[in-house]
């Protein structure tokens, strides 16, 4: 059953640490989720997983419920924390940042560097993590709303960065601001759902397509 999970974490001064006995619990309900779907999962595999007697799983979370929600907040909000992060310190033209993302959201959802290696880079499988993600929306509708917030907080994150780039004059200036954000996020959510769904079409086939497509729709004439 064991799914080869990393239990160390690196500190803010680069000190190698072992997780905290909560966030074990998630480390592990969110890797055999990865394998089974979460609702297949139960308390005593998350036991035997993360090496947590079942007792002291129940110390940390009343229930099954709870470890969910906190294990989407762990690994969709905080996550989204550290893509916003990313994108700001990378240094690059309009079209690569949008092309960075695209990469990052896939192949670097959770990079090493990041404060946990849940997974060796040879077992996480980033389309699994999506479709897991589209399975807990639809099968638990009371943390919908996180989904949504995080939503929320995409878009307007969008907005800013059109707005930067028609204001440093690489994109027109008549464009729809809100229009374009919307173009843009159909064509990331085009790209998870046919990498996922239609495995035939290369990835990078699919990101270059779309990314021509869309300097030309509103490149800088």
């Amino acid at each position: 059953m064991r799914v080869g999970i990393c239990y160390y974490m690196e500190d803010n001064k680069g000190k190698i640490v072992l997780v905290d006995s909560k966030n074990k619990i998630a480390l592990a309900s969110f890797a055999l989720s990865m394998e089974y779907g979460f609702d297949n999962v139960s308390i005593k595999q998350i036991s035997e997983e993360s090496g947590i007697a079942v007792g002291s799983i129940y110390y940390h979370f009343k229930d099954k419920k709870e470890i969910l929600n906190y294990m989407v907040n762990l690994y969709l909000m905080d996550n989204f924390q550290g893509f916003k992060e990313a994108v700001a310190g990378f240094d690059g033209s309009f079209f690569e940042k949008i092309e960075f993302i695209f990469t990052y959201k896939t192949h670097s959802f959770i990079k090493e560097e990041e404060e946990v290696n849940i997974l060796p880079d040879n077992l996480f499988d980033y389309k699994k993590y999506y479709t897991l993600l589209t399975v807990i929306y639809h099968q638990n509708p009371e943390i919908r709303h996180l989904f949504y917030e995080m939503g929320i907080e995409l878009y307007e994150f969008y907005v800013d960065l059109v707005q930067e780039a028609i204001k440093n004059g690489e994109l027109r200036d008549d464009i729809d601001v809100e229009m374009i954000v919307v173009f843009i996020q159909s064509i990331f959510k085009g790209i998870i759902d046919l990498w996922v769904y239609q495995p035939h079409i290369p990835f990078e086939q699919l990101v270059n397509s779309n990314l021509k497509l869309l300097r030309e729709a509103i490149k800088k004439q």
